[in-house]
């Protein structure tokens, strides 16, 4: 009777103790958060000129504060915050957690974007979103890497790719559907809101899996001692 309960509970679950609806439900959330996070980083390019009006730039001012300054800011605080947050992903105890505070950090920013009305309101702005840009790759893959076998992560890591391309491509759509109708600000709150709601589903639905859970050194130790359980010595 143990076993006919416990083994279609154990089928459910695979090496490592991460269930497939788990695996799933990282995937699809983690996808679409990178596709939400690199289109934020496409969202001032279309509407460039109504930004520049908005505060009076002339063109050289629009190229240089606009697209040359506000872009470098983005990468001085995008890629210390990569390194900072990969090697962070060694140590804490709940990487889930810190993915949905990285996002809530950057997306939070681009949130605040909608209601700035000073140039350096906007630089602060946009320069802080590079952090979730940034620093949300490491993690991404971090947990990833522990949800899945080592031959299965070449197509799981496809999946980010496919998000950081489309991600681009969504922002570049978004800005430049909604920005010539409803102002260049309505776009940072049309990506940024998901990517928070999606950061926070993520963390609530979503287990940190075990580090190194899926190596198979791991593996075979584990399967050792669950064999070990299963089949005790019969006493002679």
């Amino acid at each position: 009777w143990v076993q006919s309960v416990s083994s279609p509970a154990r089928s459910r679950v695979v090496v490592g103790g991460v269930s497939k609806r788990q695996q799933r439900l990282a995937v699809a959330l983690l996808s679409l958060c990178t596709i939400l996070l690199f289109a934020d980083q496409n969202l001032m390019s279309p509407n460039l000129t109504a930004i520049a009006q908005y505060f009076g730039f002339d063109d050289e001012q629009r190229d240089r504060k606009l697209g040359g300054d506000i872009a470098l800011a983005f990468f001085v605080l995008g890629a210390p915050a990569s390194l900072v947050i990969g090697c962070l992903a060694d140590v804490v105890a709940d990487r889930t957690f810190l993915f949905a505070i990285t996002v809530f950090v950057g997306e939070g920013a681009c949130f605040m974007t909608y209601w700035v009305q000073t140039y350096p309101q906007l630089y602060v702005c946009r320069a802080i979103t590079g952090v979730s840009v940034g620093g949300a790759l490491p993690l991404i893959y971090s947990i990833l890497g522990d949800m899945f076998a080592p031959e299965d992560r070449h197509a799981v890591s496809s999946y980010i790719g496919i998000g950081v391309g489309a991600g681009i491509s969504v922002g570049q759509g978004v800005a430049g559907f909604l920005g010539p109708t409803y102002g260049w600000r309505l776009p940072f709150l049309v990506v940024s809101t998901p990517a928070l709601l999606c950061a926070l589903l993520f963390a609530c639905l979503v287990k940190d899996p075990e580090r190194g859970g899926m190596e198979s050194a791991v593996r075979r130790r584990r399967e050792q001692q669950e064999h070990c359980i299963e089949t005790p010595e019969t006493p002679s």
